[in-house]
């Protein structure tokens, strides 16, 4: 599987669909519409409770004694249920072409074996109905009336068309492709993310020791890079990070006089791994080598040497790729025990330091042109 039940759960939290779930609705409404795949995967269309508009969702049907019926795997207060009770049940479920229906609403004492039914045929449901497919009767019982079953009735019972094999033939490879695509899409959309760096949680320590003098980095450091990437219109963010960082600090009374700091590039890891492309697009193999050097001292104010937090502003100079800019960084700094904390970002368009990103191809995948450098350091006196 490309993603887990409970990223599935996570796209419906709340009883709506994310982004991502929407995302994905339409998809299999473009699918189901070309009427190739078995006839119990149906797009409902229902006018809208509160704007009259029709509105579609691609649903799964469960067979039982010979009639259609349609579960929601939501509950009863998902949005196409509120829409078709407040139309009187008046619906139209199409596939190639739409057929008029009139939905009825079955007693909850009659739903358990319907719902084991539909969770027999219907593996999309699976991970958000609270019961086993193979669980007994009564499990259903117990869940059946916050999940409504309404029998399908059409006003149209006209013999079936005939379908033509190369009909089936050219569905399949159209769903086939249209599930790939997905499937793409939503494991670059679910891979797990690095938060961004920032102070550790919890409480500081008090401080101990003066605050002036020399502070180098210590262990525990960490820089490294986040950008966006998209793919098939899903998105998420490529983190890189290393522990590669030295540097100095220098702290005169409540300000920061001086500060230089040097990353290895060449160490940095997405995902825990190497990244040729990385070290291709920052041509880590010449220079490996990316320094920040603060051009301005910066006042902390007397709550910092207290053991407050404090957020500031510095500028500085970032050189890597044979290219130095100014830049701008906003950073948030605390003491913790005999220790200083820092963490920040510089937001860092590529086009400035000559970067060359990766080839990009629009909707199917493309790496954005800038992105944030972003660090979390620990300092020593």
């Amino acid at each position: 599987m490309f993603f887990s039940d409970e990223s599935l759960r996570a796209m419906y939290r709340g009883g709506r669909g994310d982004p991502a779930a929407r995302r994905m609705s339409r998809w299999w409404t473009s699918v189901f519409r070309l009427g190739l795949l078995p006839r119990r995967w149906v797009i409902l269309e229902v006018a809208g409770r509160r704007t009259g508009t029709i509105r579609r969702f691609p649903l799964g049907m469960a067979d039982w004694h010979g009639q259609w019926y349609l579960v929601p795997m939501l509950g009863g207060q998902c949005n196409w249920v509120q829409n078709v009770r407040a139309a009187g049940g008046r619906v139209t479920l199409r596939r190639r072409h739409g057929v008029p229906c009139q939905l009825a609403e079955v007693p909850a004492s009659e739903r358990a074996p319907i719902l084991r039914r539909y969770l027999d045929k219907v593996p999309g449901a699976r991970p958000h109905i609270p019961v086993s497919r193979a669980a007994p009767l009564t499990e259903f019982e117990a869940i059946s009336p916050g999940y409504p079953v309404f029998r399908v009735v059409p006003a149209d019972r006209a013999a079936p068309r005939k379908r033509h094999w190369w009909r089936w033939i050219l569905g399949g490879v159209v769903a086939l492709v249209a599930l790939a695509l997905l499937a793409t899409g939503l494991f670059i959309k679910l891979q797990p993310t690095l938060p961004p760096l920032a102070l550790p949680a919890g409480t500081a320590s008090a401080p101990v020791g003066p605050l002036g003098g020399t502070w180098i980095v210590a262990p525990r450091s960490t820089a490294g890079f986040r950008v966006r990437e998209n793919a098939l219109g899903f998105s998420n963010a490529v983190v890189g990070r290393t522990d590669g960082v030295t540097g100095t600090l220098v702290i005169s009374g409540d300000r920061v006089t001086r500060a230089a700091f040097r990353i290895d590039l060449a160490t940095v890891k997405v995902n825990g791994k190497a990244q040729p492309q990385f070290a291709k697009s920052l041509g880590t193999r010449g220079d490996p080598v990316a320094t920040f050097t603060l051009l301005r001292p910066v006042t902390l104010g007397p709550a910092f040497a207290g053991g407050s937090v404090v957020t500031v502003t510095a500028a500085g100079r970032l050189t890597m790729h044979r290219a130095s800019r100014e830049v701008t960084v906003t950073l948030s700094g605390r003491r913790d025990g005999t220790a200083l904390q820092a963490a920040g970002h510089i937001p860092v368009a590529f086009s400035r330091w000559g970067i060359q990103g990766p080839q990009g191809f629009g909707f199917l995948g493309s790496l954005a042109n800038r992105g944030v450098a972003e660090f979390l350091l620990v300092l020593h006196r």
